[in-house]
Order: C-alpha cells, then sequence, then structure tokens
C-alpha cells in the first residue's frame, strides 16, 4: 500500500507531456486577459477625473481628444518601430500588417474617450455582467486558475505532490529573457598573437542555453575559441576562420558549438601579420522557443477585448440588439447539443483507426476542424433564421422596430449577435480541440511503440491548429452574414438548401476555374459550363481559401500573411453579403 501511494504522488511523464503545451497556451491567455483587466481599471481610473468623463460627451472635445490619442498610438505603436529599424526592416516586407494597425488603433482612440465618460463607465462595467465579455472572462478566469495551480503544484513537487507541467520554472524564465531575444555584434581589434601565447581575451557575455549560433568576420586568419588556446583544447573547439583577402573579411557561422554554461570571454589567436579588425555577431533565443506564442497569444486576447468594448461603446443600439440575440442564441437547446456532440466526436476520435502508417494525427486534425467547422455553420444559419426569418414573421421585428431603432442597426446586431454566440462557440470547441490534438501524439507513440515523442512535439501538433482554427472561424462569419441575408426574405428550409449549396459551390471553385481554363487551352471548352463556372467564380465565396487541409497533410505552418489576406477577404466577402441583407430587409414589408 505505501508503495502504491508513492506511485500515485510520482511524476507521470505522460501527463507533463500532455499538460505542458496546454499551460504556455494558457499562460498567454491569462497574460493576454490582464492586459484587458488593466486597461479597463486605467479607464475607469480616467471616468473619475473631472473633466476628462465628460469629452466622451461632447462632441468636438471627442473629435479632438480622439484624434489626437489615436495619433500617438501611431507614433508609438508604428513610428518608433520605423525610426528604430527603418520602413523597410519593420513594414516593408509586409505592408499588410498597416491594414489591421491602422483601423485599429482608430478604434481604440475614438473608443476609449466614450468608455471614459461619466455616462459610459457603468455600460462598460455591465459587459463584463452578461454577454459574451461574461463567459469569455470566467473562461479566462478558468485559464488563471489553472495556471496559478500549476505553479503551487511545482512549487511543492519536492514533497511528493502531483506535478502537472515539466519544468514551468525555466518556460517563465524563457519568458522573461524573451525581450532580450535578437542579434548582437560587438567590433574587436587584435594585435597579431605570439607563437605560445593563448590568444587575445576579449569580453563577450554569452548565455550559453540562449546562444544558437555565432558569425565571425576578419580581415586575417584567425582562431576562435571559448577558453584559452593551448595545445591541450582539442580541435573542434577552435573555429578557423580563414581571410580571402587583406580588405574582405570570411564568414563563418558556428551553430550547436557553445557551452551549455555562461560564458564572459572568447580568445582569438591572430596569425596574421597585421592587426585583424574581428566582427562579432550572436544570436540570443530562449532556452524554450515555444514561449514566442505566449505574447502572440495574449496580444490577441487582449486586442479583442478592448477591441470589442471600444466597438460597443462606438454603436451601442447595434450592441444592445446583438446582446440579446447572443443571449437568445446560447440559450437555445440546439446551441448545447451542438456543444455535446462535438466534444465527444473529439474525444472518440483519437481511439478511431485511421490507417494512415503513422499519420493519424493529420486526419484527426483534418476531421476535428470540418467538424467543428461544419457544426458552427448549421448553428448559425439556424440561429439567423430563428433571430430574422421567425422574428419578421411572428412581427417581433415590429415591434423592436417601432423604437428609437432603424432597420440598419436591427440587421447589424443581428448579425453581430450571431457572430458573438459563434465565437463563444468556436472557443470552447476550439480550446477543448487544441487540448486533445496535445495528447494525440502521445497515444499514437503507445500505439507505434515509440519512445522519442516529448511535450514540444505536443507543442507543435497542438499550436498547428490554432491558425487553422481560425481560417475555419473566419468561413463561418461568411455563413453567418449570407444566412441573415437570406433569412430578410426566406424561411430555415430555404436557407439552409441555398446555404448548403453555397458551401459546396465555394469549395468547387478553384477546380471549376481550373478545368475552365484548361478547356479553353485545349480548344475543348464548352459555353454553358465556363459561364457557370464564371458565374460561381464570381458571386460565389471561395471557401478553399479557408480550407488548410494541404498545410496539415504536408506539416506546413500558416503563414500569419495569409492569415491577413484570409481576413481582409472575408471582410471585403462579409460586408457585401451584409449589405446584400439591408438592402432586402429596406422594402421588407413587416406589417
Amino acid at each position: 500500500m505505501l508503495d502504491s501511494a508513492f506511485l500515485l504522488l510520482a511524476q507521470n511523464e505522460t501527463v507533463m507531456n500532455w499538460f505542458t503545451p496546454v499551460w504556455i497556451i494558457a499562460l498567454g491567455i491569462s497574460l493576454g486577459f490582464l492586459i484587458a483587466m488593466l486597461y479597463v481599471g486605467g479607464t475607469y481610473l480616467v471616468s473619475r477625473i473631472g473633466g476628462l468623463n465628460q469629452i466622451g460627451t461632447d462632441s468636438r472635445g471627442f473629435w479632438v481628444a480622439g484624434g489626437l490619442t489615436t495619433l500617438l498610438l501611431h507614433l508609438l505603436v508604428v513610428g518608433i518601430p520605423v525610426w528604430r529599424s527603418g520602413w523597410q526592416e519593420t513594414y516593408g516586407q509586409d505592408p499588410l500588417a498597416l491594414a489591421f494597425i491602422v483601423p485599429l488603433l482608430a478604434l481604440i482612440g475614438f473608443g476609449t474617450w466614450l468608455l471614459c465618460s461619466k455616462a459610459r463607465i457603468d455600460e462598460m462595467l455591465d459587459m463584463f455582467s452578461e454577454g459574451l465579455l461574461r463567459y469569455l472572462s470566467y473562461f479566462c478566469f478558468a485559464m488563471i486558475a489553472f495556471s496559478a495551480t500549476v505553479l503551487l503544484l511545482n512549487l511543492f513537487s519536492s514533497v511528493g505532490l502531483f506535478q502537472l507541467v515539466d519544468d514551468p520554472k525555466a518556460i517563465l524564465n524563457s519568458l522573461a529573457r524573451l525581450p532580450a531575444a535578437g542579434w548582437r555584434d560587438q567590433t574587436y581589434e587584435v594585435p597579431p598573437s605570439k607563437p605560445g601565447s593563448i590568444g587575445e581575451k576579449l569580453p563577450i557575455s554569452l548565455r550559453g542555453p540562449e546562444t544558437r549560433e555565432m558569425i565571425f568576420e576578419s580581415n586575417q586568419q584567425i582562431d576562435v575559441a571559448l577558453e584559452p588556446i593551448t595545445p591541450i583544447v582539442p580541435s573542434e573547439r577552435i573555429f578557423q576562420i580563414q581571410s580571402t583577402s587583406a580588405d574582405g573579411g570570411t564568414l563563418v557561422r558556428t551553430s550547436g558549438r557553445i557551452p551549455a554554461q555562461e560564458v564572459d570571454s572568447i580568445y582569438i589567436f591572430n596569425r596574421g601579420a597585421n592587426p585583424a579588425t574581428v566582427k562579432v555577431y550572436w544570436s540570443t533565443t530562449p532556452t524554450y522557443l515555444e514561449v514566442y506564442w505566449i505574447p502572440v497569444i495574449a496580444l490577441a486576447v487582449a486586442i479583442f477585448f478592448i477591441g470589442f468594448m471600444c466597438a460597443s461603446a462606438l454603436a451601442p443600439k447595434i450592441s444592445a440588439i446583438a446582446l440579446a440575440t447572443f443571449k437568445t442564441e446560447i440559450g437555445q437547446p440546439l446551441f448545447l447539443l451542438v456543444l455535446i456532440l462535438g466534444a465527444l466526436f473529439i474525444v472518440l476520435s483519437i481511439y478511431v483507426p485511421y490507417n494512415t502508417f503513422g499519420e493519424d494525427i493529420k486526419m484527426y486534425k483534418d476531421s476535428g476542424l470540418t467538424l467543428i467547422r461544419v457544426l458552427a455553420i448549421f448553428t448559425a444559419i439556424w440561429a439567423a433564421s430563428k433571430s430574422v426569418a421567425e422574428e419578421i414573421e411572428g412581427r417581433t421585428a415590429l415591434t423592436v422596430l417601432s423604437k428609437p431603432v432603424g432597420r440598419r442597426e436591427f440587421i447589424l446586431g443581428k448579425f453581430f449577435g450571431i457572430a458573438s454566440a459563434m465565437t463563444w462557440l468556436f472557443v470552447l470547441l476550439g480550446v477543448w480541440f487544441v487540448f486533445w490534438v496535445s495528447y494525440k501524439p502521445l497515444y499514437d507513440a503507445v500505439e507505434s511503440t515509440a519512445s522519442d515523442v516529448d511535450w514540444t512535439d505536443c507543442f507543435m501538433a497542438a499550436t498547428s491548429v490554432l491558425p487553422v482554427l481560425l481560417l475555419a472561424f473566419m468561413e463561418v462569419l461568411i455563413f453567418v452574414a449570407i444566412s441573415v441575408a437570406i433569412s430578410t426574405r426566406f424561411g430555415i428550409l430555404a436557407n439552409l438548401m441555398i446555404c448548403f449549396a453555397i458551401y459546396i459551390l465555394g469549395h468547387l471553385t478553384p477546380q471549376l476555374v481550373q478545368s475552365n481554363q484548361l478547356g479553353q487551352a485545349l480548344g475543348q471548352a464548352f459555353e454553358p459550363v465556363v459561364f457557370f463556372g464564371q458565374l460561381v467564380a464570381i458571386i460565389f465565396p471561395v471557401l478553399d481559401h479557408f480550407d488548410a487541409q494541404t498545410a496539415i497533410n504536408t506539416d506546413t505552418p500558416v503563414p500569419f500573411v495569409y492569415l491577413g489576406w484570409a481576413f481582409i477577404y472575408t471582410l471585403l466577402y462579409g460586408s457585401l453579403a451584409v449589405l446584400l441583407a439591408l438592402v432586402l430587409f429596406e422594402d421588407r414589408d413587416l406589417a
């Protein structure tokens, strides 16, 4: 019995490999939520300052203060990086970033002053007591509790308590060292070395586990070592840099030869007859490269919370309708049924043999992502039909529009309300899916009797589905807009049939276009088919943009630039669909 008790308290390597990636993601969510709460606290303090809390209610003061704040944010976020690194280095390679930064900072710059106004501060606090932010706050508090529990268990791991994460202190140290990551350089003048000397000692502080590579440039032939150069030093620990000429330097990369301990100096033996100009570059990265995901996730969470609050302040009528729609849709039995079915499928699919010769995780990712996307699209269509079509038929919409609410606010409120419900659905099923994707490599390793799987492999598998989930969510947003537009004229059956046809044709659009181009090139094009293919390509959304099956099958990460272009496409096509909904609803007889 005593041995069994100690076994229960012992550390389980499988559990640590499974939960470590989840903890890193939870840490990013927790930090993002804390940043958002700091913003809320700062806004609340400003609202208590006389004069400043009246700016949001004064038309002229609002535009002046919002414009100045937006300009200041642009100077901090855009101007300072450009001033330090130059335009080409900062945004020249990726100007798409400005397409998001500029409008986002404008939204925050103007929305903040509305939130700071004395009349609106209570409304901002109420956002966390109901609606999407309430549920997201509960979720973030759960992530904070999980992150804190892991740290507490680690503190008492020496007394035999169960530990969920592998070395969380080292991961936090890597996160703290993240600002110091990057390239550094130093130039030295080294005189000719005398035979038998240990070389010129030069002060360079290198943290062994963080120094991934070093680059040396010299106009003389030199030997470099991280210790005094003596005859007993093995040749593989001495870096020999040859000089091609007296004017030009040579470039030698040394990777994987830096000792684990910290180094405070290097030794250079100048074999030339003239003084050597030596330039040393070294790259510093955190010990655990996985911590790069923490600030990315934290920034995304903080931006979502802050942007949601500012957008709600700028459009209060739309926000009120969206809130009522959100509360109605998540209270539907269908929403709970979809959650249960999706969660069960995600768990049970792990144990399904896919017979892919060691590639079961790819099939698991693809099937899970497809299920979440299809369930969310079906739920969105059902919600749009119930929230728009049935309210029009039941005269509920007429009652709402009898209040100081226009038809545009009604449609936009319905769209954002359903989109908020789909956001909550994706957060729940998405995090649940990521949790089990982290476990899948461990399960497959047991089935294949492999023993070389650690938590970094689980982390790569878990984080690889995050951008793919974002692409699937963008596709769902397009269907939210389309289903709202259809619901202004048709009921649920027609909505389902039309959206199903759009889903099929939208995913077949690239194949139709390619077949038409091939037929035209061969002179065998059938004009009705060509016309239909062109019509589909113009009218229907190209849903193949959101299909990342190729990236999953080839283990290729989805670039952030691709996500940016996909978001722009979603914004443009979704705006057209919402505009169509406004046009169709504008002359709809509600009586």
